[in-house]
């Protein structure tokens, strides 16, 4: 799939709003249950070509990491973002823009597979450091609900208002 000079400028706007929004959402003490890095990358997979997504979803959290320290590289939070952002931008990518499904399925199918990646990494990372497997795992999921709900609700409209305006854009050009 090729892309154009458009899709690489959004890809910078998701990418310095997906390095700004945490440290705003940490800033007003409301953490990481909210999951604000992904909206810009979820937003990303749905707007922009699939190779500029990919690229959000995986350098999103490195940048942010080689930044502002969080997420950690240790535990390796932010290698564990790096596989949620290939997910959050490639299902999008691949089942919204190729396969033309609806913005709402194709949205529970990425945060279905984003939780199922975690939960495996999670329990991965868990075993290599020693820790209780199931507990952090069902914890990671759990701890992110807030974060999906708003997603679920932020998502879909939000996609459908960017869609518009952009389709507005290409017809001026």
């Amino acid at each position: 799939m090729s892309y154009k000079g458009r899709d690489v400028v959004m890809g910078g706007l998701f990418l310095a709003l997906a390095l700004v929004i945490p440290i705003l959402f940490h800033a007003a003490g409301l953490g990481s249950a909210f999951l604000p890095m992904f909206f810009p990358i979820i937003a990303a997979g749905f707007l922009i070509a699939s190779p500029v997504a990919l690229v959000v979803g995986i350098a999103s959290p490195l940048l942010s990491a080689l930044l502002t320290g969080m997420p950690p590289f240790f535990p390796p939070t932010a290698f564990i973002m790096m596989a949620e952002g290939l997910v959050l931008a490639g299902i999008p990518s691949l089942l919204y823009q190729k396969y033309r499904f609806n913005s709402y399925l194709t949205l529970i199918i990425t945060l279905a597979a984003d939780r199922m990646v975690l939960f495996a990494s999670v329990i991965v990372v868990s075993k290599w450091l020693d820790l209780p497997e199931n507990v952090l795992g069902w914890a990671s999921i759990i701890q992110g609900l807030p974060g999906i709900v708003l997603i679920m609700l932020i998502i879909p409209p939000l996609i459908n208002k960017m869609k518009k305006r952009m389709a507005i854009i290409s017809l001026m050009e």
